[in-house]
């Protein structure tokens, strides 16, 4: 089976939302200052993202340990959380009841486990994490040592890979009781979520799309703030912030004012991001030149 070397941190199902009829994103990047459009696959991936290189080992063991293992791992995730977002999409329109809750049964958790997906395997967060190199905690055990020494007993070497490999896969996936993921989906429950229709104007992404931050403004008990937008018309806001409970699980029909506040969101969050995304020219030379103002002011 051919090897995926080209490993997208963000879904191609989820940037096609962004995609105008051409089947384009509308792109600005920072960086470079440049506008421009691609192709979902030709962006937000990285090659050999997910992978682990076989170091000190025998050279038959290949260049990966368990190649592409994390990334079929994600492939099986994407086909539910594609149709659940589909049905968002289609619920979150003026044509629908707009006291229709959005999401019902599993469809909340598999919703949930699509935004922790979306935080923890992105390059960004992963350099956070620390998963591209071993701390000494992480093999600072007798089990460990004694794996490390059969290995080199038996001539294949390469125990770093291995606890490397592991460790991408505990906190990248949820195949491990207590994972990073399942930790993180477990704090994302306690917050109440709802989902915003832009009547005018769009919602806009990047190549970090989910926002997670403190929003001492709008949160009144604990300050934890994440903002997803999920297309150019629909995105979802969680947190324990005034009247939550009243909009939770539901639609809200917005403003051009308050998609400009979403936006802006966004882009305070942009000092790590390198590109933004949208389905139109003129939209992402907007908010483009917007968040080179901002970057400038910061200079």
């Amino acid at each position: 089976m051919q090897k995926t070397v080209k490993e997208h941190y963000v879904p191609q199902f989820y940037l096609r939302n962004f995609a105008d009829e051409k089947g384009l994103l509308h792109i600005y990047d920072f960086k470079r200052n440049k506008y421009f459009t691609q192709s979902p696959k030709n962006i937000c991936y990285e090659n050999n993202l997910y992978e682990t290189k076989w170091e000190n080992a025998n050279p038959k063991l290949g260049e990966f340990v368990l190649p592409n293992h994390i990334e079929k791992t994600f492939c099986e995730y994407e086909g539910e959380f594609s149709k659940v977002l589909t049905k968002i999409l289609k619920i979150c329109c003026p044509s629908q009841n707009p006291n229709a809750l959005i999401l019902k049964g599993n469809e909340r958790n598999i919703f949930f486990q699509f935004i922790v997906n979306m935080i923890v395997r992105n390059p960004e967060n992963m350099e956070v994490l620390a998963l591209n190199k071993l701390e000494p905690d992480d093999t600072d055990n007798d089990e460990i040592k004694q794996i490390r020494t059969m290995l080199n007993d038996m001539e294949f070497g390469g125990a770093d890979s291995i606890c490397l490999a592991a460790k991408k896969k505990a906190m990248l996936t949820d195949r491990f009781d207590n994972s990073f993921p399942q930790v993180c989906l477990e704090e994302l429950k306690r917050l109440n979520y709802t989902f915003f229709y832009a009547q005018t104007n769009s919602f806009i992404t990047s190549n970090i799309p989910v926002c997670v931050g403190d929003d001492p403004i709008i949160i009144e008990d604990d300050k934890t703030c994440i903002y997803f937008a999920l297309s150019p018309k629909v995105a979802v806001l969680f947190g324990n912030y005034k009247n939550s409970r009243n909009f939770k699980n539901q639609i809200v029909y917005v403003e051009e004012k308050q998609v400009e506040n979403f936006n802006h969101m966004l882009i305070k969050h942009s000092d790590n991001k390198r590109i933004l995304i949208e389905n139109s020219n003129a939209t992402i030379r907007k908010y483009g030149e917007i968040a080179r103002s901002d970057h400038n002011g910061k200079l």
